[in-house]
């Protein structure tokens, strides 16, 4: 079977082309807004020719496996700020060099790549860890400030466990919830800003913290 060779091109805005892909020519065709969001759900290999045909290097079956994994949240996230990676051909771009070239490239979603390039990454990091951190203060604070208010309240034992007690655990869970997420939002920023300042040092000398 005749296998196309892949061969990538990418844009400012961190979008990933392949130049084999039989749309390729409509994808780099100026665009107004409307159809800059069509194009973002034309990016993969699912609107390529060479994959209904399964003549690519990338077979039929592991593209959809490959956006079967990707679906799911787990198997590709960003380097940088732990998001999922929204384009297919960003993917199969990494998973072509790691294969072809033994080049190990991270992925790193398109935002985060366009503060790359514009020497924002760090600043950026920082408002949204900013924010995360925002949010865990005020959930504790709003939680412990539930539990300080109920334990003033002298209520009938009927409604203290028909309605405080559920209420009462609608809190913790949701509690529980925010500080969990927002923690592990945290937690990727913080490895994302490690990695950029390791393998972008070039990029992060430039900007002041």
């Amino acid at each position: 079977m005749f296998e196309i060779e892949p061969s990538f091109k990418i844009d400012k805005k961190g979008r990933v082309f392949c130049k084999k892909h039989t749309n390729y020519i409509n994808f780099t065709k100026p665009h107004d807004y409307l159809q800059d969001l069509y194009l973002e759900v034309e990016l993969t290999c699912k609107t390529c020719s060479h994959y209904r045909n399964n003549e690519c290097y990338f077979s039929k079956s592991r593209i959809d496996e490959i956006e079967k994994r990707r679906i799911k949240r787990k198997d590709f996230l960003c380097k940088l700020c732990g998001k999922k990676i929204e384009r297919m051909l960003t993917i199969i771009h990494q998973l072509y060099n790691k294969e072809t070239y033994n080049i190990e490239l991270p992925l790193i979603c398109c935002d985060c790549y366009e503060k790359i390039e514009k020497n924002e990454f760090l600043n950026y990091s920082k408002k949204i860890m900013d924010f995360y951190l925002l949010n865990i203060v005020m959930t504790i604070f709003f939680y412990l400030y539930f539990i300080y208010f109920v334990s003033l309240l002298k209520i009938n034992p009927i409604i203290f466990y028909f309605l405080i007690i559920p209420l009462l655990i609608l809190f913790t869970t949701l509690f529980v919830f925010i500080i969990f997420r927002c923690g592990k939002k945290l937690h990727y920023l913080i490895n994302g800003v490690k990695f950029y300042k390791k393998s972008f040092r070039s990029k992060a000398s430039e900007i002041k913290d």
